[in-house]
């Protein structure tokens, strides 16, 4: 699987993923847009510990099937459509 950036696609509604960001490396979780939030629309609710983040946060995203194994970091940190 390759890693998607967030500013190109977004995952469905409570997609079940596996998120990057270089702050906080590879996570596994479950998108949910809220377009009403007053910080950010796109969240991501961590399935391995509780925490959330935002797109901002983890640029990269990929779908998660049951059974995946957690994959390895994308090759750049942020896509080229990160936002400066």
């Amino acid at each position: 699987m390759e890693w998607i950036s967030f500013f190109e696609k977004q995952p469905y509604e409570g997609q079940q993923i596996f998120y990057y960001g270089e702050p906080i490396g590879v996570w596994a979780g479950r998108y949910n847009y809220s377009p009403n939030d007053p910080v950010s629309p796109h969240i991501i609710h961590c399935s391995e510990t509780f925490g959330v983040v935002d797109r901002m946060d983890a640029p990269w995203w990929m779908p998660r099937h049951e059974g995946m194994s957690k994959p390895q970091k994308p090759a750049t940190d942020y896509p080229k459509d990160y936002p400066s």
